[in-house]
C-alpha cells in the first residue's frame, strides 16, 4: 500500500498516538520517529524510508536503523540496525556520511542528529560534584 493511503488510515488512531489536553499536535511514540511528532514527515510506520536513532543497550553508543529497499512486504527483515560505538563525533559523522552517500532521507538530516547528539550528551560520564553541607547556625531567641 502506498505510503499516503497508510497516513490516512493511521494519522488520527493508532496505538503509539499520545493526546493530551490543549496540545494541538499530538505526539507519537513509534520506533524510527525521530521527533515524536505524529505528522507524515516523521512517521516511522508508513514511509518506505525511514531513520531511527536509539541508545545502544549497554549505555554506549547509538543503534542507527533504517528501512532497506529489499523485503519491503516483510517487516521484519526490512529493518536494519547498525551499531555505532565510535566517539560523538565519528558517530554524528557516520551518520551524516550514510544519509549523503546512500541519498536516503536528506530532510531528516538534522533531526537524526540531533536525537543522536542528545543520546550522546545523556550517556556522557557526569563529573563528581562534592556535596556541600550546610551548617546551621542555633539562633538565641531572647
Amino acid at each position: 500500500m502506498s505510503s499516503d493511503l497508510c497516513w490516512q488510515v493511521i494519522r488520527n488512531n493508532h496505538a503509539h498516538l499520545l493526546k493530551k489536553r490543549n496540545v494541538k499536535k499530538p505526539f507519537s511514540t513509534e520506533p524510527n520517529n525521530l521527533k515524536n511528532v505524529n505528522s507524515p514527515r516523521y512517521n516511522g510506520l508508513c514511509r518506505r524510508k525511514v531513520i531511527g536513532i536509539e541508545p545502544a543497550s549497554g549505555g554506549k553508543g547509538i543503534i542507527l536503523s533504517h528501512k532497506t529497499a529489499r523485503y519491503q512486504n516483510k517487516p521484519v527483515k526490512n529493518l536494519v540496525k547498525t551499531p555505532i560505538k565510535a566517539g560523538p563525533r565519528r558517530a554524528l559523522n557516520s551518520i551524516r556520511r550514510f544519509i549523503r552517500h546512500n541519498s536516503y532521507r536528506k530532510d531528516l538530516k538534522m533531526a537524526a542528529l540531533r536525537r543522536a547528539s542528545a543520546i550522546l550528551r545523556s550517556q556522557r560520564a557526569q563529573p563528581f560534584k562534592k556535596a556541600r553541607r550546610r551548617t546551621f547556625k542555633a539562633v538565641k531567641k531572647e
